[in-house]
């Protein structure tokens, strides 16, 4: 029996937003407890949320930031759950430059849909979350012909993203952030996943090797990029 190994791709990315989000929430915590806020909403929050019309009125950064603010110990907790146990698999697997562009951009896409399609304001981690999620079936379909038991992992993760889309049904929940995080993941990671070949390393024993080189990546990568810039610009002067 050989032993195939997945590329031994340290983890980088995943830790660095966890410990951010955790910093953010406490200073942030720390300046509405000090009255730096509105109602005991901290500063960060109120000037980083996603809020509609901010944005209209030119406040762009509203599409990233609200990736890194959370409402709650229980929100801030679930979240950093979530990354510690899905974020590092992903990271592992596409690499840590791969990673970190698939969780900024497609949770500026959970903000552009909650922008779209949603009047609330809104703040989590969840979009990129469930972009991370995305991009693991596109990267686990495309290489489904080398992956033992992919079909087994595609219906676990699957019903994962539906039962959280059930519960992203509840009041309060954006899951329109959900759904459009999931959406850019699943596009962005299907366009730059890794292709995957078995290279022997040593008797009994097999690596797994990215045939695509990072350049190969960029096209797709700017393409998404450029396409998203597009229709943050377009669906502002929609909603205008």
């Amino acid at each position: 029996m050989i032993r195939v190994r997945f590329p031994d791709t340290p983890v980088i990315f995943t830790y660095i937003l966890f410990g951010t989000n955790i910093l953010v929430f406490l200073i942030d915590s720390a300046l509405g407890w000090l009255g730096v806020g509105y109602q005991g909403v901290g500063y960060l929050t109120l000037l980083g949320m996603k809020n509609n019309q901010a944005i209209i009125q030119g406040q762009l950064w509203r599409f990233l930031s609200p990736l890194f603010l959370h409402g709650g110990l229980l929100h801030l907790g679930f979240n950093s759950y979530f990354l510690y146990v899905f974020g590092r698999q992903v990271e592992r697997l596409y690499g840590s430059t791969r990673f970190l562009i698939i969780y900024l951009l497609s949770g500026i896409t959970g903000t552009l849909f909650s922008f779209l399609f949603s009047q609330q304001n809104s703040i989590g981690a969840s979009g990129a979350l469930f972009g991370l999620m995305g991009a693991w079936v596109a990267l686990l379909y495309q290489n489904r012909k080398l992956l033992a038991n992919t079909n087994r992992h595609l219906r676990s993760i699957l019903m994962v993203i539906g039962i959280n889309l059930m519960i992203g049904l509840s009041p309060g929940i954006d899951n329109w952030g959900h759904l459009g995080g999931l959406v850019g993941g699943l596009i962005l990671g299907w366009m730059i996943t890794p292709r995957y070949q078995v290279r022997a390393s040593m008797p009994g024993e097999a690596t797994l090797e990215d045939q695509r080189e990072p350049v190969n990546m960029l096209p797709g990568t700017v393409l998404f990029a450029l396409g998203l810039c597009a229709a943050i610009f377009g669906a502002i002067l929609l909603r205008r």
